[in-house]
C-alpha cells in the first residue's frame, strides 16, 4: 500500500476509534470501560489493516509478489529438481515452439506488404496441369485475356494483380560490359502488381502502368535481396540497361527489403518484367502466351473494396468463366463439364503457395507428436511435484493449523510453476531457435534460398510465452490440489511420512499415461524410418553414383529455335570435352528434379478406350542419355545421328510402356503410336525398349514414359500441341557420367559452357546422388524430428518412472526392512520393487499399443512400402520402452536390497 493511503487509513481508523469511545462515553460508560468495549467491536488494528488492505487490488498484486518470492527461495533450496524441471520443460516447450515457427512461416505469416488482410486470392491451389489443354473444375490460373475482362469490369476490386505460375532462369548483364552473365529467376507481372501490394521501392521506382504497353520502353524490378548479393548494392545499377536473355531492358528500381514476392517458394523471382514485354521474349507474336485464351499461366490477386461479400463476387466471377469458356471450349467433353468449372474467392494475405499444401498434413503430423513431449513432460513434471509435496506434508499441515486457507497454499505451488514454466519457456525459446536451424536445413536441404526465417519474432514469443502458461496449469495445478489436500492431524501424526498406498496413485497414473504415449512416438518412429529408408534404397532404373546434373536455359542464352540444329552436335562435344568426362548429354527434363509432361496416346489400328485415357510421360532426350544415365536398352537400339527430321521418326519407350499397352517387350518393338489427335496414331515407331525408369518420388504412382530424340520434331495442325512441341525442342538439363567425386565438375562445365556461349551457365549443379537425397526433404524431416521426439519421451518417461520407483522404495523402507527381518533375500526385494515398476509400464503399453496402431492406419499415405501395422516396429518399439524401464527401475530396486533391517527398523 502506498505510504499516503497506509496514513490516511491510520488516520481514518483512529478517528473512528476515538468516536466510538466518546459515544459509549456519553452512553455511561467510563472511559476505560468505554476504550476495552471498542478494542473487543473493532478487533486489533492490525487485524483491520489487514481486512481493509486485501479488499484493495494493490493487495492482489503484493500477495502475487510475495508468493513468487516465496516460490522462488523454495526454488533455490532444491537446486537439483529445479535443473531437472527446467530443462525437461525446455525440451518440451522448444521442441512445439520450433515446430510452430515452421508452421507460422510456411502457413500463417501474411505478406510484408500493406493491409494483407484486404487481399483476396482469384482461385485456389496452384494447379498447373492444364496450361494448355483441357479444364481444371477448381481454378487457380487463368489467362491473359480473362485477367484482362476481371481487372475492366469486376467493381469488387480497387486493382487486380496478376503473376506468372512458371518462373523462367534469365541471364542478366550490364550492357556493354565483358563480365560474366548472372542467373536471375524472372516474373512475369502485371504493371499494377506492385501498387496492388501496397509497396514502395526501396531505390529507383516500381512499375506504372506505362510500363505494361507493347510500345513502352523495357523496363525491369529487381529485387532487394538479388541486388545486394549479386550486385553488392550498386547505385548504379538502377536506371543503367541490363542485357536480360540477349533484351536489352532498364532496370528502373529495387523492390523493397523483404518482399520475395506473391509466392513462398525456395526459388523466388529476383527480376520482375511486365506482361506486356512477354511477346518480346516469346520470339514471335504466334508464340506468345499473351493473346491466348487457353493459356492458363497466371495468378490473381485482389485487393477488395469494403462491403463486397466474397460469397457474391466468387459467385459472379465463376459465372463470367463459363461464360467465356463456353465460347471456345466447344467440344461435347467440354461442355458437358461446363457447370462443374468454379471459382473461389479466398483470402490472399498470405500469397500463393504449393508449399503450405504440400506441407500442411507433416506440419499437423509434426505438432501433434511435439504437443506428445510436451505432455509427457508435464506428466514428469507434475509427478517430481507430487513427490517433492510429500516431503512437504507437514510443513502445509502446519500452515493449514495456523489459520491458512487451502486457496492461500494452492496459490504458493502455483507460483512456483509458473516460475518453472517462465524459465522453461525461456530456455525453450533458445531450443527452439536452434531446432529450427536444423529443421529448415533439412526441409529445404539443397535450396539456394530458405523462405522460412528460423529468428524468433512477436508470434513465436507470444506462443512461447502462451504454452508456457498452459503447460504450468497443466503440471501443477494438480499437485497444488493433490499436495494440499491431506488433513493437518493426519499430517503432523506421521510427521511428514505417509502410509497410504492411495498416495502413490497418481503417480503410478502419470507414468502410465507416460508409458502410453512413449510407445506411440517410438512405434511410428519406427514405421516413418523404415519408410524412409525404403525410399531411399529405391531403385530408381539409373546409376546414380558418378553423374553430375545441371539445368540450362537456352531461352535466357539468346538462342533461338532456328539455332538449335546446329547448337545440339556443339554441345555434346564440348560438354564430353571437359576432363575426366566419360560420357555427357542432355535432355528436356531429368529424373528427380523437374518431371515431366503428362499427355495421352493412340496407337496404330486400336481402338481401345483404355488406350487414350492412359497418362503417360514423355521426354526428349540426345542419343548419349540412356548411357550417361546409366539406363539399360533392353531391346533394339539407342538413338544415333541417323535419326533426324528426314528419317522415320522413332522413339524408345521404358518397359512398363511395352507391357502395358502390347503385354511384352517383344511385341512393342517396331509398333507405332502417336499423340491422341486425328492423322497421328502412326507418328513414331518403337526402335528401342529402356529398363524402367522412376523420374518422380517413388511414393507417387509412376507411368509408362516414352522417349522422342531433338533431332525429329512433329507438325502439329493444332495450335497447342505445335507450341507444345516448339517448347520441347530447348534442352533443360544436361547430365554427365564422370570419374571422380562429382563436386570437382563444376567450374570446368561452367567453363566449358561459357566457351561455347558466354551467356549460357548452369543452374545448380550437384551430384545426382544429391539431387536423389533433396526428393525426400519433407519424408526425411518428419522421420528424424520423429526420431528426436520419440528419443526425449523414452528419456522422460524412464525419469519419470525412475523418480517414482525411487519414490515408492523410500516410501517402503519400514516395510522392506520388515520382510527382510522375516527372511526376504535381496533378490526377492529386487523382484518385488522391479515388478512394481513394470506393471506400471505394462498398463501404459496395454493402452498404448492400439493407440499406436490408429496412428500407423492415420499415417498410411505418408508410408512407403511398409503396412500401418508393422510388427517388426511395434515389436522393436515394446522392446525399447520395456529395456529402458527395467533399467529405470533396477537402479532404486538394488538400492532397496542394500537396505539393512536393522537400520530400516531404527528408522521407524
Amino acid at each position: 500500500m502506498l505510504p499516503k493511503k497506509k496514513q490516511d487509513l491510520d488516520e481514518e481508523l483512529r478517528s473512528y476509534f476515538e468516536m466510538s469511545v466518546e459515544t459509549k462515553m456519553r452512553a455511561g460508560m467510563t472511559e476505560s470501560e468505554a476504550t476495552r468495549a471498542t478494542r473487543i467491536e473493532m478487533g486489533s488494528m492490525d487485524s483491520v489493516k489487514e481486512a481493509v488492505r486485501d479488499s484493495t487490488w494493490e493487495s492482489v498484486f503484493g500477495d502475487l509478489w510475495r508468493d513468487l518470492r516465496h516460490g522462488l527461495r523454495q526454488l533455490r533450496r532444491s537446486p537439483s529438481f529445479t535443473v531437472i524441471a527446467i530443462l525437461t520443460l525446455a525440451l518440451g516447450l522448444g521442441a512445439n515452439t520450433a515446430i510452430f515457427t515452421l508452421i507460422h512461416g510456411v502457413i500463417l505469416k501474411q505478406l510484408p506488404v500493406s493491409n494483407p488482410g484486404a487481399l483476396y486470392r482469384i482461385g485456389a491451389g496452384e494447379n498447373y496441369c492444364c496450361l494448355w489443354l483441357g479444364m481444371q473444375d477448381s481454378w487457380g490460373t487463368f489467362s491473359y485475356p480473362f485477367y484482362r475482362h476481371l481487372a475492366d469490369t469486376n467493381k469488387a476490386f480497387s486493382h487486380i494483380a496478376a503473376f506468372s505460375g512458371a518462373n523462367p532462369s534469365l541471364g542478366v548483364r550490364r550492357a556493354g560490359s565483358r563480365e560474366t552473365a548472372q542467373t536471375l529467376t524472372g516474373e512475369w507481372v502485371s504493371a499494377n502488381y506492385f501498387a496492388t501490394f501496397g509497396l514502395n521501392a526501396s531505390a529507383g521506382r516500381l512499375f506504372i502502368a506505362a510500363d505494361d504497353g507493347a510500345t513502352a520502353p523495357p523496363a525491369v524490378v529487381m529485387s532487394c535481396r538479388a541486388w545486394k548479393e549479386k550486385y553488392n548494392s550498386d547505385p548504379t545499377l538502377i536506371g543503367s540497361t541490363l542485357v536480360v536473355s540477349g533484351r536489352a531492358m532498364t532496370l528502373v528500381g529495387v523492390a523493397p527489403e523483404g518482399f520475395e514476392g506473391a509466392r513462398l517458394t525456395p526459388h523466388p523471382p529476383e527480376l520482375w518484367i511486365p506482361l506486356g514485354q512477354e511477346p518480346m521474349f516469346a520470339g514471335s507474336p504466334q508464340n506468345s502466351m499473351l493473346p491466348q485464351r487457353q493459356a492458363s499461366w497466371l495468378f490473381l490477386i485482389g485487393r477488395m473494396n469494403p462491403g463486397y461479400p466474397a460469397a457474391a463476387v466468387e459467385a459472379q466471377i465463376t459465372n463470367d468463366l463459363r461464360q467465356d469458356l463456353a465460347e471456345y471450349r466447344t467440344s461435347d467433353e467440354d461442355r458437358a463439364r461446363l457447370s462443374k468449372q468454379q471459382v473461389r474467392v479466398i483470402p490472399g494475405g498470405t500469397g500463393v503457395s504449393s508449399l503450405r499444401s504440400d506441407s500442411e498434413s507433416g506440419l499437423q503430423f509434426l505438432a501433434i507428436a511435439a504437443g506428445l513431449v510436451l505432455l509427457i513432460a508435464c506428466a514428469n513434471l507434475s509427478n517430481l511435484l507430487l513427490a517433492r509435496g510429500v516431503a512437504r506434508r507437514q510443513q502445509m499441515a502446519l500452515r493449514l493449523s495456523l489459520g491458512a486457507t487451502r486457496f492461500r497454499l494452492m496459490r504458493g505451488v502455483l507460483a512456483e510453476s509458473l516460475l518453472l514454466s517462465l524459465f522453461g519457456g525461456i530456455g525453450g525459446i533458445l531450443v527452439a531457435y536452434a531446432g529450427s536451424g536444423m529443421i529448415l536445413w533439412i526441409a529445404f536441404r539443397g535450396d539456394a534460398f530458405i523462405p522460412v526465417s528460423a529468428s524468433p519474432s512477436l508470434p513465436v514469443f507470444g506462443f512461447a510465452f502462451a504454452l508456457a502458461t498452459l503447460a504450468a496449469l497443466v503440471f501443477g495445478l494438480f499437485p497444488a490440489w493433490k499436495n494440499t489436500d491431506a488433513g493437518a492431524g493426519e499430517a503432523l501424526r506421521s510427521g511428514g511420512r505417509t502410509t497410504s498406498r492411495a498416495s502413490s496413485g497418481p503417480q503410478r497414473m502419470l507414468v502410465i499415461l507416460q508409458a502410453a504415449l512413449s510407445i506411440v512416438l517410438l512405434a511410428l518412429t519406427g514405421l516413418l524410418t523404415q519408410s524412409l529408408r525404403n525410399l531411399e534404397t529405391t531403385q530408381f532404373g539409373f546409376a546414380a553414383q558418378g553423374r553430375v546434373i545441371a539445368n540450362i536455359s537456352l531461352d535466357s542464352a539468346g538462342y533461338k529455335q532456328a539455332d538449335l540444329p546446329a547448337l545440339y552436335p556443339r554441345l555434346e562435344e564440348t560438354l564430353r570435352s571437359i576432363p575426366g568426362v566419360r560420357t555427357a548429354s542432355y535432355s528436356l527434363q531429368t529424373p528427380q528434379r523437374s518431371c515431366c509432361i503428362n499427355l495421352g496416346i493412340q496407337i496404330d489400328g486400336r481402338t481401345e478406350k483404355w488406350i487414350s485415357e492412359t497418362n503417360v510421360l514423355f521426354n526428349r532426350v540426345s542419343p548419349q542419355y540412356f548411357e550417361a544415365m546409366g539406363v539399360r536398352v533392353l531391346r533394339g537400339r539407342p538413338f544415333s545421328p541417323r535419326d533426324t527430321q528426314a528419317a522415320v521418326h522413332v522413339a524408345i519407350v521404358d518397359e512398363w510402356f511395352a507391357a502395358k499397352f502390347w503385354g511384352s517387350i517383344d511385341e512393342a518393338l517396331g509398333k507405332r503410336f502417336g499423340a491422341r489427335l486425328d492423322g497421328h496414331a502412326r507418328d513414331f515407331e518403337i526402335v528401342g525398349i529402356v529398363n524402367a525408369v522412376k523420374y518422380r518420388n517413388p511414393a507417387l504412382v509412376q507411368h509408362p514414359m516414352y522417349f522422342l530424340p531433338f533431332t525429329q520434331s512433329t507438325d502439329y495442325r493444332q495450335e497447342d500441341y505445335r507450341r507444345l512441341e516448339e517448347g520441347t525442342l530447348y534442352p533443360q538439363a544436361i547430365q554427365l557420367n564422370v570419374s571422380g567425386p562429382p563436386e570437382r565438375f563444376e567450374m570446368p562445365l561452367r567453363n566449358a559452357l561459357a566457351s561455347l556461349n558466354p551467356n549460357l551457365l548452369p543452374i545448380e549443379p550437384r551430384s545426382y546422388s544429391e539431387q536423389v537425397a533433396m526428393q525426400f526433404n519433407r519424408e526425411r524431416l518428419a522421420a528424424r524430428l520423429t526420431v528426436i521426439f520419440s528419443l526425449l519421451s523414452l528419456l522422460l518417461a524412464s525419469l519419470g518412472l525412475y523418480g517414482v520407483t525411487a519414490y515408492n522404495v523410500t516410501r517402503r523402507t519400514n516395510e522392506i526392512g520388515v520382510r527382510m527381518a522375516l527372511g526376504a533375500d535381496r533378490t526377492n526385494v529386487v523382484c518385488m520393487i522391479l515388478k512394481g515398476a513394470l506393471t506400471n509400464v505394462g498398463i501404459g503399453l496395454l493402452i498404448g499399443i492400439p493407440i499406436a496402431i490408429a496412428a500407423g492406419r492415420a499415417l498410411a499415405s505418408r508410408l512407403y512400402q511398409i503396412a500401418p501395422f508393422d510388427p517388426l516396429s511395434v515389436g522393436g518399439a515394446v522392446a525399447t520402452l520395456l529395456f529402458f524401464a527395467a533399467l529405470a527401475g533396477v537402479i532404486p530396486a538394488l538400492r532397496a536390497a542394500s537396505i539393512a533391517p536393522v537400520t530400516a527398523l531404527r528408522n521407524e
